[in-house]
């Protein structure tokens, strides 16, 4: 994995006392988010224990390579529930159609919507 900019690292040790715990058969780790053109939030986060569920890919941020991730999903999040996680777990979730003005090269990530 490429080197995380500094100014996310920062970011990511702030949340890191205040991580919920994580309570699902399904665990993810958070590797960014993104506004979506819809609403809400799209979270980039690479699945840690089932492996089927996520795909492989090159993540870019801003047009520069954030790093090459085994099992990237994309977790819609229209009502910013999990904004503040670094992990996200859980037990059912339902995959979602690509929405309109996403990005192209990001056709072939999985987008779920967990199930609460």
């Amino acid at each position: 994995m490429k080197q995380i900019p500094a100014l996310l690292l920062v970011a990511l040790a702030t949340f890191a006392g205040c991580a919920p715990p994580c309570n699902g058969r399904i665990e993810s780790t958070v590797l960014y988010a993104k506004p979506s053109p819809a609403g809400g939030r799209n979270i980039y986060v690479d699945v840690t224990n089932t492996p089927a569920l996520g795909r492989r890919t090159v993540l870019l941020w801003e047009g520069k390579e954030f790093g090459t991730f085994e099992h990237v999903v994309v977790i819609v999040d229209s009502k910013n529930k999990y904004a503040p996680n670094r992990k996200i777990c859980f037990n059912a979730y339902e995959p979602v159609a690509a929405e309109r003005g996403g990005q192209l090269e990001e056709a072939d990530i999985p987008r779920i919507r967990v199930r609460d």
